[in-house]
């Protein structure tokens, strides 16, 4: 990605900032428990975190440690629950910070392995990011923290401490969580109302859409007719249509929002079942009416906003900044979208005729302006004992040869498709102007089809028996290693190389440790000489090795070993998801982040041509 800023692990907006109040009403009263959003009431707030703020793939150095915080004093996670900063509270609460424990944090800590058994109590995160700290004291020093919902083992005695009258609880893992800030009442609104969680056993954590039109809005609640008019323009038939067939009366429902999720986190409809053409049909039943004369006579007189302003010619790009994005936002207009923008999907219901999405930053966007996302299936493979090298697939028209008996030609015996991992046993053989490459499976492959590894020599301070990860940006391969052998292989997308400046997006090249790892983090950025912005929400499986340049999947595009990135190392989902869970610091069960620390050290990455 490119240069970028970050909000996953900034702190979320504070409730009382530009958001708009309402008073109850018959709409906010049905809407709450229809939709498992927390509607203030009588004169009330609701406030979200939005979609964007996240750090991309530059140069920039990385935020310091005490970005990554509990929200901040009036500030609210996505579920609209007000929450206190915890470094505020330890700084600013009048009594001193106790010194901390003879124990360290890591003393008592267990390791849990993915299939391990757990049937102990579990501690149920209420902030949007709930901290870990290493001793039970706030401090900038973090191990790493869970969102809002999420659950972790826990011991059920928590620890008094002046500095947290709810007492600190000590996770099985290791680290403490403030009371304040957690809570073993699993049934707490709160952590039911958080984010959905991630889905650790599919290829991603989240399911993503792709935002199909420029100007899409996101909205902070949910809007009214009228405010998707104001907002949404092109909802106004300018023509009647043809009535177009009934949808089932199930369908009906679900888009009036009879089938919406409840307050205690009720059924949803599946992902699987909602398709975004499905709302299309369900916007034709606006009530938009007619402007007056008058009243279209001044709108046409208005310059039109970046998103209409080249209607007619679709191809031509509109020149806007992330920032920009939000210059119309008011009371219940969070942002607009670029054509391109990703959302990561929480939860999908039906309001006012129209489907929705709710975004898992909080924030609401019409299903019919968007599309699902199918992720890309491209895999690497763990590294075959007896592989002296792994070749790739990188041709759509990949074939297996056969050589002739005095190996003076070869000929097709079948497909190969593209992006497959073939073991090679090193041997290899010149015909013509053609070099073959001999697979452990006995066919052979055309070099120029595709491409191999080539892992460098082990950096001098990565021990025998220490995990490490090679990056070949001219083979565009990854490769992972446990001191001198390599245990798997997969295809990696670099940054973008140009001799303009302003768009070489060129992958640096060095030997760092990885800094941090978040399980999903949202990355976005403004576009270099006339390129647009792009945002991405929860991207998935990242790990930042150096400034904002980190590992990380890639859902939205298939062409690993071309370069595609603004700077990162994108792999394939189901490649990103095995680097993801290999390298070190480890993911303890149920954090959503975590950094590495000098007796935690993360894994180095060798990134070379």
């Amino acid at each position: 990605m490119g240069s970028a800023r970050r909000q996953d692990q900034a702190r979320p907006e504070k409730a009382g900032d530009g958001k708009r109040k309402r008073a109850s009403s018959p709409r906010s009263r049905w809407a709450a428990p229809a939709v498992g959003f927390v509607l203030a009431l009588a004169g009330g707030s609701l406030a979200f975190t939005g979609l964007g703020g996240g750090v991309g793939c530059s140069s920039e150095d990385a935020p310091p440690a005490s970005r990554f915080s509990a929200p901040s004093g009036d500030a609210v996670g996505p579920a609209g629950t007000a929450v206190a900063t915890a470094a505020a509270t330890a700084q600013g609460s009048g009594s001193a910070v106790e010194a901390q424990p003879t124990a360290s944090a890591s003393a008592s800590a267990v390791v849990l392995t993915p299939d391990a058994p757990y049937d102990g109590p579990l501690l149920g995160a209420m902030a949007f990011q709930t901290p870990i700290y290493p001793e039970p004291r706030f401090s900038d020093e973090r191990l790493g923290y869970i969102r809002q919902g999420g659950k972790v083992p826990v011991k059920d005695k928590p620890i008094k401490r002046s500095n947290c009258k709810q007492g600190w609880y000590e996770l099985v893992e290791g680290g403490y969580v403030c009371g304040k800030y957690a809570t073993l009442d699993l049934e707490h609104p709160r952590v039911k109302l958080g984010v959905r969680q991630p889905d650790l056993a599919a290829i991603l954590p989240y399911q993503y859409a792709y935002n199909r039109f420029h100007g899409t809005p996101l909205y902070k609640t949910l809007p009214t007719r009228d405010e998707m008019l104001k907002y949404e323009p092109y909802l106004v038939k300018k023509e009647e249509e043809p009535k177009k067939e009934e949808a089932t009366d199930p369908e009906q429902e679900r888009r009036k929002g009879k089938h919406a999720p409840e307050a205690e986190g009720g059924a949803v409809p599946g992902s699987g079942d909602v398709k975004a053409e499905e709302a299309v049909a369900a916007v034709e039943k606006l009530d938009t009416g007619t402007p007056a004369p008058e009243e279209a006579a001044a709108e046409a007189a208005q310059p039109k906003p970046w998103w209409q302003q080249d209607e007619k010619d679709k191809d031509k790009k509109p020149v806007v900044t992330l920032a920009e994005l939000e210059q119309d936002a008011d009371g219940n207009l969070s942002k607009r979208m670029v054509k391109g923008f990703f959302i990561a999907v929480d939860k999908t219901f039906g309001w006012n005729d129209r489907l929705w999405y709710r975004t898992t930053g909080g924030l609401l966007a019409p299903t019919d302006r968007m599309w699902i996302n199918k992720p890309p299936e491209a895999k690497g493979t763990e590294w075959p004992e007896d592989a002296k090298a792994v070749f790739f697939m990188l041709s759509d028209k990949g074939q297996k040869y056969e050589l002739s008996k005095d190996q003076k030609s070869a000929k097709e015996k079948g497909k190969l498709a593209r992006h497959t991992a073939v073991p090679l046993t090193g041997k290899t053989i010149e015909i013509g102007e053609e070099t073959y490459r001999e697979s452990t499976q006995g066919f052979w492959v055309r070099d120029k089809q595709g491409t191999i590894t080539e892992p460098g020599a082990r950096p001098s301070d990565v021990g025998a028996d220490e995990k490490w990860v090679d990056v070949n940006l001219t083979k565009k391969t990854l490769v992972l290693l446990v001191g001198d052998k390599p245990v798997y292989a997969a295809l990696i997308s670099p940054g973008k190389r140009s001799r303009n400046k302003k768009k070489d997006h060129a992958t640096p090249t060095g030997a760092w440790r990885i800094r941090e790892k978040h399980v999903a983090v949202t990355m976005d950025g403004d576009g270099a000489s006339g390129d647009l912005p792009y945002s991405i929400e929860d991207v998935p499986y990242v790990a930042y090795f150096k400034g904002s340049y980190a590992l990380h999947g890639a859902f939205w595009h298939q062409n690993f070993g071309r370069e595609m990135s603004h700077g990162c190392v994108n792999l394939a989902p189901n490649d990103a998801k095995f680097v993801f869970n290999w390298v070190e610091p480890r993911t303890p069960r149920g954090w959503h982040g975590v950094f590495s620390s000098s007796d935690r050290p993360g894994s180095m990455v060798v990134i070379h041509e």
